[in-house]
């Protein structure tokens, strides 16, 4: 979640609105655990990996259609448009969700569970999901999966925020930066899907961070899947903090979701 300021709720009919979503939350009838997602028992420190597999596909493609439309239909992982009446109320109590997509020596791209685990900034004007570094498939080795999206969703249509980046350029320090798959070498790169309905949300698309080349792209759903370059990324001399320019550009020839 990119680190804005919401706008303050000072209004009493603000205040009442937001009561009342959070005592309707309190006193509804409780659910059943989702089986997609893991988090730690409370008072036990953030999980170190996820278990796998969730699902299974043949193509990253695939993986990552597949992988936006069940995040952002998970309850509170959006908070529709931005302009939209009630959205700061739906930004505050939106959860985040994340996992990896990784690839597998049979030649399989994998969605791993997710997890909801959050760091909330102290100010409570920014939040993010904590994405355990590495997966659990106890179906192969650990050191033969090669880790290919480190994916979130974003509660709005909002660019890659600055924990976004340096989350993934953590990852790849990890992982490396590419992996080879028999579709050819696939870059690591941070996801965040969005969607701009929050009735029966579907996936609207994402931001994509690619840190060996520097770029941020975006592809969007309309008729048809578009991709446009949006930003680029540079870091200080100590990889500490990226800077972004704004920078319009087409997508490489084949990205394609």
């Amino acid at each position: 979640m990119k680190g804005k300021v919401m706008s303050s709720c000072h209004h009493p009919s603000c205040w009442l609105s937001l009561l009342g979503l959070w005592m309707s939350m309190a006193c509804a009838t409780p659910q059943a655990a989702d089986p997609d997602t893991v988090r730690p028992r409370p008072g036990e420190p953030p999980l170190t990996q996820l278990s796998g597999p969730l699902r299974i596909f043949d193509s990253y493609q695939n993986a990552l259609l597949s992988a936006c439309q069940k995040i952002v239909s998970k309850p509170r992982a959006t908070a529709g448009r931005r302009d939209a009446q009630g959205f700061d109320t739906r930004w505050r109590v939106g959860t985040e969700y994340c996992a990896w997509i990784y690839y597998t020596p049979d030649g399989k791209y994998v969605l791993s569970k997710l997890t909801d685990q959050t760091s909330v900034a102290a100010t409570g004007q920014s939040k993010h999901c904590l994405i355990p570094s590495y997966v659990d498939d106890q179906r192969f080795p650990a050191d033969s999966i090669k880790y290919i999206f480190v994916i979130h969703n974003h509660l709005y249509d909002d660019l890659l925020s600055d924990d976004d980046l340096s989350v993934t350029l953590k990852q790849g320090r990890h992982h490396g930066f590419e992996a080879a798959t028999k579709d050819g070498r696939i870059q690591l790169s941070a996801i965040a899907f969005f969607a701009n309905e929050v009735e029966s949300p579907k996936c609207a698309g994402f931001y994509q961070y690619l840190p060996l080349t520097g770029q941020i792209l975006k592809w969007s759903r309309t008729t048809r899947w578009e991709c446009e370059q949006t930003h680029t990324v540079e870091w200080d001399a100590d990889f500490a903090k990226p800077h972004l320019t704004e920078a319009k550009g087409f997508c490489f020839k084949d990205a394609t979701p």
